[in-house]
């Protein structure tokens, strides 16, 4: 009968998962692994495995958390789906910025890491960017239905638009960019949305001030 661990072993996947998002797969070695959560290399090795196992451990972890927070904040009535969009645009960069150490999302990190070349990792990206847009996209629906969008509109190309805004958002936030900076991009994209005669929302005009946002730590 093996030794019962002495640690917690999801508090060690949540913070191998900052280091790696913080360092990236490349940059982030076993020891730094065990650094930053005061657990011994081999006490890692037997509990996880390899470097990529642990990886992928903390990768699943992340959207196994990320993806239902995601759904949940995109979800609601429908005269909302306006400003619920507007909270996915403003959150992208709230995200970091909100972060000490402006960590930002991990699947689009690893996105612009692994640049395809990891088929298992590359396929989980795409997974839970998918779900994401199915979000989204159910999203714009519902601000069709409230008349606010163009109902003729293709809500999945809307979706994807809005999608890649935010990642876009999250990668200007970690190198630096402001908030009011930041803000009034995602107010010129939600504006550039196929609104009907009078429905396009004015701006917010204290930005995010005050925007509850999802948080994922």
């Amino acid at each position: 009968m093996g030794r019962p661990r002495s640690f917690d072993e999801q508090a060690v996947v949540a913070t191998a998962g900052r280091q790696f998002r913080k360092t990236g797969y490349a940059g982030t070695s076993v020891d730094d692994v065990s650094a930053a959560t005061g657990v011994l290399r081999g006490s890692l090795y037997a509990a996880f495995g390899n470097k990529r196992s642990l990886f992928l451990r903390t990768f699943a972890d992340y959207c196994k958390r990320t993806e239902p927070a995601l759904c949940s904040a995109l979800s609601g009535p429908d005269d909302e789906a306006v400003e619920r969009l507007r909270t996915y645009l403003l959150g992208a960069a709230r995200f970091v910025l909100d972060d000490e150490e402006r960590l930002g999302c991990m699947a689009t990190k690893l996105a612009t890491e692994f640049g395809g070349r990891d088929a298992e990792v590359t396929g989980r990206i795409d997974a839970t960017f998918r779900v994401v847009e199915d979000s989204l996209a159910g999203c714009v629906e519902a601000a069709q239905r409230n008349g606010d969008l163009d109902p003729g509109a293709d809500p999945r190309a809307i979706a994807r638009l809005i999608h890649a805004t935010g990642r876009g958002l999250d990668v200007m936030a970690r190198t630096g960019r402001g908030a009011a900076e930041l803000d009034a991009i995602a107010e010129s994209a939600l504006a550039s949305l196929p609104f009907r005669p009078g429905r396009r929302p004015a701006p917010r005009a204290n930005g995010s001030r005050g925007l509850v946002t999802y948080r994922f730590t």
